[in-house]
């Protein structure tokens, strides 16, 4: 999640569709991307009232979750843990309390963390300060800076207990960035199904979940070509599940004749460099999300085992030289448009 730089609000629009139900939709910027809430209804007014209820629902996730608002939970966890630096470590001192939403999520980031072979990483936030890559800075940090705050970064060195997170070393923080958004995609689907919602699909920035069918039929969702803009890789058909893609494409800058981009490696400081995109489908979002950045750093190879090892997950993987492959369950399903194979 990143700073709110604008906010779009498009009007409520809608479609005739079969059965008596229309098309109904809303476009938001939110999280630091473009968030679509899109839903099938014959009620004008409950689907105006459900898509505003999602739309509320992320909007109350980033303000608790997102590292940019100063105000947001996460925030405030890693300005104790700054103000705390000199005293020692927080073992000594209890922790910070955290919800238990918050501590739900951080549970299940230690899971994606031990699942990934400590590719994906919580802890990444001393990293994330040093690279900037929120248009506020296009140099590559010094390699000693990295390697210095590079010792910060290990999610062993966070203990998760008794609605608690404690911090082993001074000057350790969080970022959520790899798995908030998925979480708030997660949390907006399940306000829809509160409202009586069958079919409709929440779409914030490549983080998605279709829920339902769409007129009877699958959503037929596009992966995004990596280095294509504008143009679709392939064509999952999908239904009541989240498809999610990690990509080198969100937030990069070259030096050099280099592409830095955001997604970086844990163990070496440096942004990960073996793959130009990964797309998981998942039941969960936040788990898609957590899994495909986690698979990004892992590599395609380990990533696509794992992937091949996991219920009811599937993927698409492009490596770094453009080559895509596709899991098992998903090679039949998928329909291509533009690939080097």
């Amino acid at each position: 999640m990143g700073k709110i730089k604008a906010l779009i609000f498009l009007p409520l629009i809608f479609f005739i569709c079969g059965c008596g139900e229309k098309e109904y939709s809303r476009v938001e910027f939110l999280m630091d991307t473009i968030v679509e809430v899109k839903v099938y209804h014959k009620n004008k007014i409950e689907a105006e009232k459900a898509i505003d209820s999602a739309m509320e629902e992320m909007k109350r996730v980033e303000q608790k979750m997102s590292r940019f608002l100063p105000e947001s939970e996460v925030s405030m966890i890693n300005r104790e843990a700054l103000l705390k630096r000199e005293k020692g470590s927080l073992l000594a001192e209890g922790g910070i309390s955290v919800s238990d939403e918050l501590f739900s999520l951080l549970k299940e980031s230690v899971r994606l963390s031990e699942l990934t072979k400590d590719c994906f990483d919580i802890t990444v936030y001393p990293l994330w300060k040093l690279w900037k890559f929120e248009g506020e800075s296009t140099e590559v940090p010094d390699k000693e800076k990295i390697e210095k705050e590079l010792q910060l970064v290990n999610y062993k060195n966070i203990i998760i207990e008794n609605g608690k997170i404690n911090f082993a070393k001074r000057g350790m923080g969080i970022d959520l960035g790899g798995i908030a958004k998925g979480y708030a995609v997660d949390a907006a689907i399940r306000v829809l199904k509160e409202k009586n919602i069958k079919s409709g699909m929440v779409n914030a920035g490549g983080d998605i979940y279709a829920l339902g069918r769409k007129q009877g039929k699958p959503w037929r969702i596009g992966i995004r070509h990596p280095r294509r803009e504008g143009e679709i890789l392939g064509i999952v058909e999908v239904e009541d599940r989240a498809i999610v893609t990690s990509g080198d494409y969100e937030r990069f800058f070259f030096s050099e004749g280099k592409r830095y981009h955001h997604i970086l490696n844990p163990k070496t400081g440096y942004p990960a460099d073996e793959c130009q995109s990964v797309t998981i489908v998942a039941k969960k979002a936040t788990f898609a999300d957590g899994l495909s950045t986690g698979i990004f750093v892992l590599g395609p190879r380990e990533g696509m085992d794992l992937i091949e090892n996991l219920e009811e997950v599937e993927g698409v993987i492009v490596n770094k030289e453009g080559e895509v492959s596709v899991s098992s369950g998903l090679v039949s399903k998928i329909e291509y448009v533009n690939q080097k194979r």
